[in-house]
Parts: C-alpha cells; structure tokens; sequence
C-alpha cells in the first residue's frame, strides 16, 4: 500500500489533523507519523510531503451533494447545463460555485458535488504556498463508510450521516435527532431503516428513540484514522475542471525523465557521431581527390587539369561503350568511394589505368572481413570489383582494388 498523506480541515476552519496512513503485508492500515497544527502554522506540513498521494478533507458543511436525473451524459455539456439545473437548490449564485461531477447510480442520477469557488480556489492556493498539492479533495463527510443495508454516522462534536455513496451531511448533536426523523419521512419506509453508529466511549448521542430507526453502536479508537482508513479513491474528486490536479502531468514527466535524459544523450552522440563521420568522408574524399589529380598530371604531365580530366573521361568512354558513355571517371571514383567504408579504410595510392577503364586502390584494414565487405558493397552499387594480393602485417590487412563499369 502506497502511503497517503491525509489532511483534515477541522470544523472551526483554523486548525488541521494530519497523518500519514501506511499498510502492513496483512492488509492492515494505520498512522505512522501525525500531528495537528493551527492553520496559520502549515509551513511545517510541507516537510511532511514526499512521494504520498494527498488527501484533503474538507469541513463536510462546506461541501453540499446532490444526485440528479440529467438530459445527457456527455460531461462537457453537462459541466454548463448542471449550475443552471441546480440553481433553485443552492441559495449562492451558481457563477460562485464550483461544480464537480461524479458517476451516475443505479437509477440513472448524477452525483455532483458543490462547493464555494473561492473558499476552494484559496484553500488549494494556502496548501500550494507551502508544498502541499493535494491528489484529493472531498468533503469528511465522504469518508463514512457505505452499505447497502444502512447508514452510517459517526458522532464528534458534529455529527456525520451518510445515507448513500453521495448522500451525506453534518449537524450539531442537538438538531439530529429531527433531521434523521425527517429524513425517515422522506424516504417513505414501510420497515425500519438500519443505521450504524461509530464513536468513541467520550462521545454520546442516543438516537433509540427515533421512530422506524433501528441502531448499531461500534466503539472506535480514532476517528480521523476511521475516516482515512475508510477513503476511497474511487469516489468524487472535487478536484476537476479548472481544479484538475497538475501533479499527474508533473509525475508522468518525473517518470519519463530518465528515459527523456538518455534518449536526449543518444540524439546527440548519433548527431555527433554523423558529424564526425560525415567530416571524416570529406577528407577522405579530399585526399583521394589530390591523388587523383596527382595521377591525372602523371598521365598527362604537359595538359592543364582541367583538359586532363577531360582527356580521360573521353578515353574512358571510348574504352566503357554505351556504358561508359553515361559514367565519367570522376562519377566512377565517386561511387567507388561512396560504396566503401571510407571510415573504416585507409587509402594508401590510387592509379587510373585509361587503356582498361578501370580505378585501382591500394587500401588497408584492420581485418581481412573489413576489405571483403567493402568488395561487395562495390558490387551491390553496380560496379565490377576485384580484389587481390591481399596479405596481413602486424595486424593490419592490405591489398589493392579494382573497380570498372560492368559492362
């Protein structure tokens, strides 16, 4: 069981209980650590957070519940169409008050709960100044556990009565016992109605004399820890619409952070590595080029560059045909030096032979695999590749290529 940091507003609204709920293998649940504090003092509750979820509990008087039959179910319609429905029942403007919706029951009867926008709005901001954001927010009064066959009340100094999954209300002692009659009324029991008590032996209200009220006391240690024990996630979240609750986002961000970090550092290798490679080939590809040129003044020592190379791609295509007429002796060194490993192989000299249009590399490796792959790799690009004289010399492989136009 993850902990849960509960936070209960007390009825004076000027001090809180807190306490930190924690479960043991067999299922049981208790307070390790709590305390209570004026609401004044909550800057100390913050060191209290860490990685629980935070329930806030609110005075159950300032939280009103109703169940209503609606037109739709779609939520966003609803979320408009609800204050206006509701506005004969709440005496405050409905443009004060925040509407959270729940689930609808069994007969078809939305739960919604009610609460003023800016005693929220406030409230979240005095927990928020001092660390605390709740991952709940629901009235005390939710807390009381539910069962098919009864209510359910718990005496303090008020008294808390929960009738239905969102039916609940507070009251002082002395208006109870006509509140519960009256509510007997309006259910129109034919048998009488079940109701569960649960106190401390400090604590008394005696309801055996309300008529059709049949009652069951249960004796209980600790009421805060009775109503965290009895929280359930499941129900109405007063915290929707513009109170949604940010930690999600932030928590699926924390949960991703790492992934994020490491998948950032991959990007950049890869782009670093790219980089790397790319200048790696172009130097390749100068020094290759300055050969070529340097073997090109060899065959014709007296021409000017330019008409050299001119001179011997004219050769080249006489020699190539109607093959090499579409592939020029720059363009066959080109590919010839794309098609390679050019990061893994070093090349050592280069000789053009015109009289046989064909580009020979003396080249060395690190592995004889290296060099045989790059002779494939010729040969998937469309050229006619050989390989030979291939030997090793203190761990370093060498040997000369040749690739021509296949014709």
């Amino acid at each position: 069981m993850k902990e849960k940091l509960f936070i209960r507003i007390n009825s004076d609204e000027r001090s809180l209980q807190w306490g930190i709920l924690s479960g043991d293998e067999e299922g049981h649940s208790s307070f390790t650590d709590r305390g209570r504090l004026l609401i004044e003092d909550i800057e100390t509750l913050g060191e209290q957070v860490s990685e629980q979820t935070v329930v806030l509990m609110l005075p159950a008087h300032r939280v009103k519940c109703f169940n209503e039959k609606t037109p739709t179910k779609n939520r966003k319609q609803l979320e408009k169409a609800i204050p206006y429905q509701l506005e004969e029942q709440i005496l405050d403007n409905v443009d004060n008050q925040h509407f959270a919706l729940g689930s609808f029951d069994a007969q078809d009867r939305l739960a919604i709960n009610v609460v003023d926008k800016q005693y929220l709005a406030e409230t979240l901001e005095q927990f928020k100044e001092v660390g605390v954001e709740p991952d709940f927010v629901i009235s005390e009064a939710a807390c009381l556990p539910y069962f098919n066959d009864a209510w359910s009340t718990l005496i303090e100094e008020q008294v808390f009565v929960r009738q239905e999954p969102n039916v609940f209300w507070s009251a002082d002692k002395s208006l109870v016992e006509e509140l519960l009659k009256l509510e007997l009324q309006r259910d129109e029991l034919s048998v009488s109605q079940a109701i569960r008590i649960y106190a401390t032996e400090k604590q008394e209200l005696n309801l055996d004399a309300v008529p059709g009220l049949a009652t069951q006391y249960e004796v209980i240690e600790d009421t805060f820890q009775f109503l965290a024990h009895n929280f359930d996630e499941a129900g109405l979240n007063l915290l929707q619409q513009e109170f949604s609750s940010q930690k999600k986002v932030q928590r699926n961000y924390g949960v991703w952070k790492l992934p994020a970090i490491a998948a950032s550092v991959v990007c950049v290798l890869g782009i670093v590595y790219l980089v790397s490679h790319i200048i790696h080939l172009n130097q390749q590809y100068s020094n290759l080029e300055e050969r070529t040129l340097a073997e090109t003044k060899k065959i014709y020592p007296t021409l000017p560059l330019t008409t050299a190379k001119i001179q011997i791609n004219n050769s080249y295509r006489s020699i190539g045909g109607d093959s090499g007429s579409e592939t020029s002796f720059a363009l066959l060194m080109d590919k010839a030096i794309k098609a390679m490993d050019a990061r893994s192989i070093n090349f050592t000299q280069m000789e053009y032979i015109a009289s046989r249009g064909e580009l020979s590399m003396d080249v060395s490796a690190e592995s004889y695999d290296i060099l045989t792959r790059s002779q494939r790799s010729l040969e998937s690009s469309g050229l006619k590749a050989s390989m030979r004289n291939a030997s090793e010399n203190g761990g370093v492989w060498s040997a000369r290529i040749t690739v021509g136009l296949n014709k």
